[in-house]
């Protein structure tokens, strides 16, 4: 597995992720448009919360996630179902920025390292920290269209 490659990658879509959030205000964080099931803010939380869960959490490493996150941004959930005020977008862009580079620390080295419980994702069966890492590169990816599509629509609304 080429570790220098799947580590870039997974900076490089942080960066993309990175830049829509410097884009965003307050403001059209929480807007959800027709058609959408989740915010712009939602979806920067989710980015978080899923490589702690993906990366860290399935590797048996110690996981970064604030209080509260999981129930406001796990796969599932919606802001309109928030019972607590979520974090400001500078929390969520402060946590974002650290974390890649936690990811570099902690994986560097390891990503043919078997997983204790392989972690099946559809058809998938991921094994090693080097899939893991993939396939949160790929997620992070996805929602990265997801956020251009929200920023569009939010323009529009």
């Amino acid at each position: 597995m080429n570790e220098k490659m799947i580590l870039d990658q997974m900076e490089f879509a942080r960066n993309i992720v990175l830049k829509h959030a410097q884009e965003m205000t307050e403001k059209n964080a929480d807007v959800v448009p027709d058609g959408f099931s989740n915010s712009l803010r939602w979806q920067l939380g989710h980015i978080y919360a899923a490589v702690e869960g993906i990366a860290f959490h399935y590797s048996n490493e110690t996981m970064n996630l604030p209080e509260g996150y999981g129930d406001l941004f796990n796969s599932g959930t919606r802001p309109s179902e928030w019972k607590v005020t979520p974090p400001s977008l500078d929390e969520i862009q402060s946590l974002l920025a650290e974390q890649i580079g936690r990811v570099r620390e902690t994986f560097t080295g390891r990503l043919d390292e078997k997983i204790a419980n392989p972690v099946p994702i559809g058809p998938l069966k991921l094994e090693t920290i080097g899939e893991l890492l993939s396939f949160a590169a790929f997620h992070e990816s996805e929602h990265i269209g997801i956020i251009k599509s929200l920023k569009n629509a939010v323009k529009e609304a």
